[in-house]
């Protein structure tokens, strides 16, 4: 993409842009950027307020402005891992610096391209901060249904278990105590109509004990139901106790040389901690430890 020199009637030097299709651009609900020489040359409106500035503000700004200070270096490698062709384009999340100072979470999906002559990267952004607070909010949510789920059917196993005991233990007693004395009956009765008897209720009295314990076996449960949705322990639990806190000193923006200072540790210790921990998060980069922190509601 090659660019014009001149500016359109009525419009600020700042706002001057060398896409083409502006007016297509300037309304798309996607952030539009590009960056050239560690700066903005252009953005549209969308970008820009992404971080809450105007466009003809984010024209010309260094790129220091709009990455949260963690993970500027990270940005910048990436950027010139795309102006090399290696790859030539990257799908990732970053942290952005709002006007405002706090931290907004942004989608960009970036691609080399030529710029006045010379290589620049070109990107699309979306403001993801929200969607991935929500997910993490509903997951909070998921674990607490689950849990609950869980109580629920541990007391129901215990009531069943109760009554399958009173069954068993109350109501089988006192059959078997009458089948005793039933059975007494019939050695010490006279042959006749009472011992006919006798042996009947005998009868009726084992069957009433045989029923009452399949009664106390339909109710005790052969083993505990399966709880939906997974069971597995979160990766981040699995850390040890120094890894869990080297997390959360990276999760606050600290590189290795301010963790190995604040913990007492080598900066090379600190280093070795950090790589541990996204080898067991499964994260290639300090950008997605803090996408995995969001979606596990570590961090808000």
């Amino acid at each position: 993409m090659h660019a014009s020199s001149s500016v359109p009637p009525g419009r600020a030097k700042g706002a001057r842009t060398d896409v083409p299709f502006e007016a297509i651009v300037e309304q798309s609900v996607a952030g539009i950027y590009v960056i050239q020489d560690d700066h903005f040359v252009y953005a549209n409106s969308t970008w820009a307020a992404i971080a809450g500035y105007t466009r003809e503000e984010v024209v010309g700004m260094p790129l220091a402005r709009l990455v949260a200070p963690d993970f500027l270096d990270e940005v910048r490698a990436r950027v010139q891992a795309r102006l090399q062709g290696n790859p030539p384009s990257m799908h990732f999340i970053t942290r952005g610096q709002h006007r405002d100072g706090h931290v907004v979470l942004v989608e960009v999906h970036g691609s080399r391209m030529n710029f006045k002559g010379r290589p620049a990267v070109i990107g699309v952004g979306v403001d993801v901060t929200e969607r991935l607070r929500n997910e993490a909010q509903l997951r909070h949510l998921l674990d607490q249904v689950r849990a609950l789920s869980s109580h629920t059917a541990l007391a129901l196993e215990a009531q069943r278990n109760a009554f399958a005991r009173e069954v068993e233990q109350g109501l089988g007693g006192m059959l078997s105590s009458i089948r005793t004395d039933a059975a007494r009956m019939l050695h010490s009765a006279p042959a006749g109509e009472l011992q006919s008897l006798t042996e009947r209720l005998l009868g009726m009295t084992q069957q009433a004990v045989d029923a009452a314990r399949q009664i106390a076996d339909a109710l005790r449960p052969a083993e505990p139901a399966p709880l939906p949705g997974p069971t597995a322990q979160p990766a981040h639990r699995r850390l040890g106790e120094r890894e869990q806190e080297v997390l959360q000193w990276l999760l606050k923006g600290l590189s290795p040389t301010e963790i190995g200072a604040r913990m007492g540790i080598s900066v090379k210790t600190a280093s070795t901690h950090r790589s541990n921990i996204l080898r067991k998060l499964e994260v290639g980069s300090t950008a997605e430890l803090v996408l995995y922190a969001v979606r596990q509601g570590l961090v808000q």
